[in-house]
């Protein structure tokens, strides 16, 4: 039978240990949607760890040309709400989960939240905003039980705030949940429930969303889409994929429950492009497409039969990220940094030709920062500077297998120094490594697959208002800092156990 157990794969301190990533694994979140109705077609995730993030109007107009309809955000910073403003872009706010505990424990807290973050942008500004999600994955098992008593009173507390406002028959709370929730002791989805540690608390939520329309946020994952020579037969419901087999024991869970008519939205899915062997262009683009052909066709599950609704993961590369559970953590966009495609997918639109990239995006001048042909590989300083370039910048392109993979040790050492120096602004000084070890130079060392990136230029946000400017990171070389570089080991065993979305490896056999 098909491993259902979970690999996990995410950001913050969530995750321990940092594995490879195993190409029979995906990544996704689902949301449930209950008494209220989505729109169809494509939505993406766009999140905003970037050094140097497009200027959100640039961003927005990128989701329009593409003909996202749908949006799935992290928080709710004012300046993305104020792009997105008569739009015609529907979109889900987020509260991060360090806030849950004041929001469960003060109406007024509650109160304020929803007037500065969604009363205001909805009432003034024009902005569709249909969820609040409250949290982000606050179960996993790396929190140790933290939120387990403040999730639902600040579930409840922000649906009060919204009943207050007016506003709790546009706008519906939701909480984005880990897929370890629900299990099968079978592997068979028809054996499908809530965990039993916390089945009291999830049947009080899910009566909770019930109540109140609100969508039901949820994670579980599937391989490639394509034939399989092994699938599972459930008592004569034949699953051929992972996504069909997990989705289903979610509706199972439900349906045990007394909540079988709850519709299910994808939440999150996407596949990473660079920062581990089997994050690749390659596997990106055949495993978005085959996602995005099946909601293409209308191709639901066995038990779900019907049209899927889709958030793709991710819209940009996001290169502030934590990379704890693993260098690919900073490559999930179907876009660059600058806004440019990164392989052709059609998303059921009407651009047929592919993905538009960003328009009006300005770059540093074309210069880089690289290992001087006058210094010395044995110099003692070379080892602590590229330590202190890729813990200050992005070196996550290095490594086994990755786009780098193929560079020499000068190559590896100039990719480093130039990171550092397109992430702070093509700063002078930022390619001033000890001993001369580095110069500037204006001929592109890229070579193959690896690209030696000119950053674009960096945009300070303030008070809501865009405003071109630089973006230093660091206006000096500081002490030197060692980096533990990343070990890939090819044979490993998958990602690490914790994380924000979800990966399952399938399998001939049962996983743990």
């Amino acid at each position: 039978m098909w491993g259902l157990s979970l690999i996990k794969g995410v950001v913050s301190t969530r995750q321990r240990q940092q594995q490879p990533l195993d190409v029979t694994l995906c990544c996704l979140s689902i949301f449930q949607l209950l008494l209220l109705d989505s729109v169809s077609g494509v939505g993406v995730n766009w999140g905003t760890q970037a050094t140097h993030p497009l200027l959100p109007s640039t961003v927005v107009n990128m989701l329009r040309d593409n003909g996202v309809q749908k949006v799935k955000l992290f928080d709710a910073d004012s300046t993305t709400l104020t792009a997105l403003a008569n739009s015609g872009i529907q979109v889900m706010v987020g509260i991060p989960n360090e806030m849950l505990y004041d929001l469960a424990n003060s109406e007024k807290a509650a109160d304020n939240w929803v007037a500065k973050n969604v009363s205001s942008h909805i009432s003034s500004g024009g902005v569709d905003i249909r969820y609040v999600a409250v949290g982000n994955e606050p179960f996993l098992p790396t929190y140790n039980g933290t939120f387990l008593a403040t999730t639902l009173p600040a579930l409840q507390n922000i649906q009060s705030a919204l009943r207050k406002a007016g506003l709790d028959t546009r706008v519906k709370v939701t909480v984005p949940l880990n897929a370890d929730v629900y299990e099968s002791p079978t592997n068979l989805p028809s054996d499908g429930n809530f965990r039993s540690d916390i089945q009291d608390l999830m049947l009080s939520i899910v009566k909770f969303l019930s109540d109140n329309g609100a969508p039901f946020i949820f994670p579980p994952g599937f391989a490639f889409f394509g034939n399989n020579s092994s699938p599972l037969n459930d008592r004569g419901t034949i699953y051929d994929n992972v996504f069909d087999a997990n989705h289903d024991t979610l509706v199972w869970s439900l349906q045990k429950n007394g909540y079988g008519n709850m519709s299910i939205v994808i939440g999150e899915i996407g596949w990473p492009t660079d920062g581990d062997k089997n994050a690749n262009l390659n596997y990106a683009q055949q495993f978005n497409q085959g996602f995005m052909s099946r909601v293409i066709a209308g191709k639901g599950t066995p038990l779900r039969p019907g049209p899927v609704d889709a958030y793709l993961f991710s819209l940009i590369d996001e290169d502030a990220k934590s990379i704890q559970p693993g260098n690919f953590e900073r490559h999930w966009g179907l876009f660059y940094f600058d806004g440019q495609p990164k392989y052709t997918i059609s998303l059921g639109t009407t651009n047929s030709n592919g993905l538009v990239p960003a328009k009006g995006v300005r770059y540093l001048p074309r210069r880089w920062c690289v290992m001087s042909p006058s210094a010395s590989l044995d110099d003692p300083q070379v080892a602590a500077s590229v330590s202190y370039a890729c813990a200050n910048a992005d070196c996550t392109s290095l490594g086994y297998g990755t786009s780098c993979s193929d560079l020499d040790a000068r190559g590896n050492i100039s990719y480093a120094f130039n990171s550092y120096y397109q992430q702070n602004d093509q700063l002078e000084t930022a390619c001033k490594f000890p001993n001369s070890l580095s110069i500037v130079t204006n001929s592109d060392p890229s070579t193959g697959t690896c690209k030696f990136r000119i950053m674009i230029q960096g945009e300070i946000i303030t008070s809501g208002v865009e405003a071109g400017g630089r973006r230093f990171l660091m206006s000096s070389l500081a002490p030197l800092v060692f980096h533990t570089s990343t070990t890939f080991r090819p044979d490993g065993p998958g990602l690490g156990t914790n994380a924000s979305r979800f990966l399952l490896k399938t399998s001939a056999h049962s996983t743990s």
